[in-house]
């Protein structure tokens, strides 16, 4: 992310610090998903099992399944080399109807995760820019007859 000339960076905020936070951002993401869910932790593998073979995919390398020991080490901020994957991440995401787990990753990039109202307040905007663009074009046409 490229600052802009008025735009003074920060001596912590660099690539490097940003993914080096990555996986406790994502893990605390993740825990705050699992307990505003209202569902218990072994529900929640239940259920990320389910979807997975439903939908074809693994959940974990090996036997495919997710245990609830390796879903309490995803969860465990002390646990920094046991990272759930992409796949299982966009899982989890689907159970627990929470997308900020990916707001993490996102960040990185300078970039942020936009629902459905966004979109919507998004268009509106984009609306708005073309309606006054036409409105110019159409002054600037009626100007010169």
């Amino acid at each position: 992310m490229n600052p802009t000339p008025h735009q003074q960076l920060s001596l912590f905020d660099s690539p490097a610090h940003r993914i080096a936070a990555l996986g406790r951002a994502t893990k605390c993401a993740l825990r705050a998903a699992v307990a505003a869910s209202g569902l218990t932790r072994p529900e929640v593998v239940f259920r990320a099992n389910e979807l997975a073979a439903e939908s074809g995919v693994s959940m974990c390398a090996g036997n495919g399944a997710l245990s609830e020991a390796t879903f309490n080490k995803w969860l465990d901020l002390n646990s920094p080399g046991h990272m759930p994957g992409f796949v299982p991440l966009t899982i989890l995401c689907s159970i627990l109807e929470d997308t900020e787990i990916f707001a993490a990753a996102l960040a990185v990039q300078g970039f942020e995760v936009m629902g459905p109202e966004d979109c919507k307040f998004r268009d509106l905007g984009r609306a708005t820019y073309k309606l006054k663009q036409a409105r110019l074009e159409y002054k600037k046409a009626e100007e010169s007859l």
